[in-house]
């Protein structure tokens, strides 16, 4: 046989054989065949099944040509000794192999890695010399088969030594030789047009030239000026057009910017002071300064990044900047209100990413691997997520393992880490993988001004924070409606308030929303008082918080009517048509209604002075305030079944869990157990109704200089327009009724013993008739009057036939309320006046 026919047949069998094989390889079948070579690829190179079919393939082409091809003995062995430690060097990647080796011969580890080929090599090196010198001798070796293809390793030090030198001398100029003045301005315009004999060519050769030959650039030392050529003007080409007439042209049409160089000799032992002075006298005082207001802003650039270069440190005076061009930034007509410029909050450019550095997270999922292993599983950590406060480990289970089995080693792991708390979850939403949280070293700042921009809805559209990926959330209170906040004190609850408020402000006016706000703390939110978006000042009394969620309650259900009436379902279709006319043929038109959010700050103090009426008040909101543009803020650091009740966790199912102190408090907020794990701080758990489970969230930071800054702006728009009269018009009927009295406007009527009682069944935890008759020795009769009077304070619940009854209170709510409740004498009264 004629040996071209030999080398034609040869190189058709290798292209059949590398098309199967690449086939077999990207296309799993369970056909036998089809399956064997895929397992052989798979399991015998790894990663290296995708490369091994294109060597083939080359090969057949070599053997196709009659010339000698590339494909020599050096090639081949380079190339060889490259692959061979390249899948080497996969396999001693593999996780969790620092201490054992036995990890890269798992199935699932010899498919991803280096296949069998570089697990045996990469065993054998880390066996004899570690992980990471075997990684070196690995790379030498990588190294070392480029040599022996070809490439030259003293050529590229060489060359780069050569080009470095010549770069040297080229910028060596004699400083004495350039031209000065005038005739620096007249060579610098020569440079700049075309020559007379190459026309554009010479341009272009120019500006494309060789760094062997193109010209540097050079300043002279004295005072000299820099042509900038105007952007539309075209510059004339034609080749005979004499050169002193273009330069002067070209002079008459460009802006001399005087640029004021050091003298090297004359000015280097000068005053920087002096210094300066010269450079200022310097500049002709006809051309205008930079103003940064006249820059075009692109509409799809944040604001926030348009004002990088403002003080971070001082918001205060970001304000008082970003005040006197309010006007560029908000675009209103004279007279109307402004928003308060973005500006005017600080931001975190790495907010999104983790302070955590890569080695840092791979070593953490190394010592997860080995925990992991310690305790007799086979699940193998495949990567992570990193996120601001926490990264999330993914953990594939091993096969017939349970995630039980892994969730019950969050001590055990947390321990391990040296981390303040473990969460494990399962699944992460869309992969089939076991979530393990654990808290990074150093937390990454998350402010207000870093997740605002992302907000691009409507005027109740929130500012949350940022996930366990880095992704900013936003969440639509129109939407929600409503929101529950609890966590104890120092987890976030308050910031994570003023920080809503502070979103409403920057991207609403006061025709569009208006706030109720309830603190009875008297602390938190006393700072907003005097702004245009608030209906009544901040609210302090428990009265005054109960008459003004039932004048809510009215005026919700007056909206209602007038829905009804006109005939639209929600308020955001009635101003639409309200904005377009669409009543103007009423005799009395309705004007424009606009949202209102109220927000309480402590629900537990409401609850203990006047519980019926407030949760009767904040049940009737949740359940028709969205249609009519009313939502409640409710947060609470007492997340009980006696504060947050049945009722209220029923029609409010948006919640925010902040750190809790133990996983009841965590069931009572989310309904599962999670937010004990939590690290304070901002961190939170947002359970959302369209999400699912919840999600692990860094929440928005807004400091105290931000907030007065943005206050002060918006106090300077207008003054308040307060309705005071709702706060006492409507005066809770049951108010005694409801909790107690606020005052004990009758104390006569309270047995002697109600506050015996009292301790008696909350210290029990039973709340029996006959079991107060026998302790107070008093008769079944007034033992039943006590029992009633307890159930009117709120402190037991409503008989159950004969089983005993609910106790609502712990010994420290009871102590609260006991202090509330016990009437004053004149002394107190009277003694701080």
């Amino acid at each position: 046989m004629d040996s071209s026919v030999g080398r034609d047949i040869t190189g058709i069998v290798l292209a059949v054989v590398a098309v199967v094989s690449f086939i077999a390889v990207v296309s799993p079948s369970s056909a036998p065949v089809s399956h064997a070579i895929a397992s052989f690829y798979h399991l015998g190179f790894g990663l290296g099944a995708y490369v091994l079919p294109f060597v083939l393939l080359m090969f057949a082409g070599g053997l196709f040509l009659r010339e000698k091809t590339p494909l020599n003995v050096r090639t081949l062995a380079g190339g060889g000794l490259m692959f061979v430690c390249v899948l080497s060097m996969l396999s001693l990647m593999v996780p969790g192999t620092d201490y054992a080796t036995a990890g890269m011969f798992e199935t699932a580890a010899l498919i991803t890695s280096g296949g069998y080929l570089g697990a045996f090599i990469a065993s054998a090196l880390q066996a004899a010399l570690g992980k990471t010198i075997s990684m070196v001798v690995l790379v030498g070796l990588v190294i070392v088969g480029l040599v022996i293809i070809g490439f030259s390793v003293s050529s590229f030090f060489e060359m780069a030594a050569d080009r470095a030198r010549r770069l040297a001398e080229r910028r060596r100029v004699d400083v004495n030789d350039m031209p000065w003045g005038e005739d620096a301005e007249h060579a610098q315009a020569q440079r700049r047009m075309p020559s007379s004999r190459g026309g554009a060519a010479a341009d272009q050769q120019t500006l494309f030239d060789d760094l062997d030959t193109a010209e540097t650039t050079f300043l002279g030392a004295r005072e000299t000026s820099v042509l900038r050529p105007p952007v539309d003007d075209e510059v004339d080409e034609d080749p005979f057009v004499d050169v002193s007439e273009q330069v002067a042209a070209e002079q008459a049409k460009t802006t001399l910017i005087p640029v004021r160089d050091t003298l090297i000799d004359e000015k280097r032992d000068c005053e920087p002071d002096a210094a300066a002075d010269d450079a200022s006298d310097a500049v002709d005082p006809e051309i205008p300064p930079f103003d940064a207001a006249d820059t075009p802003k692109g509409p799809a650039i944040p604001e926030f990044l348009r004002n990088a270069n403002a003080s971070a440190d001082s918001p205060k005076q970001a304000a008082m900047s970003t005040v006197r061009d309010a006007s560029d930034d908000t675009a209103t007509a004279e007279g109307e209100l402004q928003l308060p410029p973005l500006s005017m909050l600080r931001h975190n450019p790495h907010s999104a990413s983790s302070a955590s550095s890569e080695g840092e997270l791979e070593q953490t999922a190394n010592s997860l691997q080995s925990t992991l292993n310690e305790f007799g599983l086979h699940s193998r950590v495949v990567g992570w997520i990193s996120g601001p406060t926490v990264t999330t480990f993914k953990v594939q289970p091993g096969e017939g393992e349970r995630v039980s089995r892994i969730s019950n080693l969050e001590d055990d792991i947390a321990l391990s880490l040296a981390a303040q708390s473990v969460r494990i979850f399962a699944p992460i939403p869309g992969t089939s993988l076991v979530g393990i949280e654990i808290p990074n070293a150093k937390r990454q700042n998350v402010n207000l001004g870093d997740v605002l921009p992302y907000v691009q809805g409507g005027p109740l559209e929130l500012a949350i924070g940022r996930d366990a990926e880095g992704q900013p959330i936003v969440a639509d209170l129109a939407k929600m409606p409503h929101l529950l906040i609890a966590g104890t004190t120092g987890s976030g609850k308050s910031v994570m308030i003023n920080s809503i408020i502070m979103a409403l402000l920057m991207r609403s006016l006061p025709e569009d929303v208006r706030l109720i706000m309830v603190d009875p703390k008297r602390v938190e939110l006393s700072g907003y008082n005097g702004l245009p978006h608030l209906y009544v000042p901040v609210v302090t009394e428990p009265k005054q918080a109960a008459s003004a969620l039932q004048w809510a309650v009215s005026e919700m259900e007056r909206r209602l009517k007038v829905f009804e009436r006109l005939g639209v379902r929600k308020i955001s279709t009635f101003n639409e048509k309200q904005a377009a006319g669409a009543f103007e043929h009423y005799d009395n038109p309705p004007a424009k209604m606009p949202y209102l959010v109220i927000i309480i700050d402590e629900l537990s103090d409401l609850m203990m002075v006047a519980g019926k009426d407030v949760e009767a008040s904040i049940v009737r909101i949740a359940q028709l305030g969205r249609a009519a543009g009313i939502h409640l803020i409710v947060a609470t650091q007492r997340p009980s079944s006696n504060v947050v009740t049945g009722l209220i966790k029923a029609n409010i199912t948006n919640r925010i869990a902040f750190n809790v102190a133990t996983g009841i408090d965590s069931r009572v907020i989310i309904d599962q157990m999670g937010a004990e794990k939590l690290t304070g701080y901002g961190d939170m758990l947002f359970s959302k109704v369209d999400w699912g489970k919840p999600k692990r969230i860094q929440g928005c930071f807004v400091s105290d200089d931000e907030i007065n800054s943005v206050v002060e702006f918006v106090k300077e728009q207008g003054a308040p327009d307060y309705h005071e009269e709702i706060l006492s018009a409507v005066a809770p009927a049951t108010m005694s009724g409801g909790g107690g009295g606020f005052y004990n406007e009758a104390p006569s009527e309270d047995d002697p013993l109600l506050w015996d009682a009292a301790q008696i069944v909350v210290e029990t935890q039973l709340g029996s008739t006959s079991g107060l008759q026998r302790r107070l020795k008093v008769g079944y009769a007034r033992a039943g009057r006590i029992m009633d009077m307890l159930e009117e304070k709120g402190i037991v619940g409503p008989p159950d036939g004969s089983k005993p009854r609910e106790v609502l209170y712990d010994e420290e709510g009871l102590a609260a309320l006991r202090a509330v409740e016990e009437p004053l004498s004149e002394d107190e009264i009277f003694g701080g006046m």
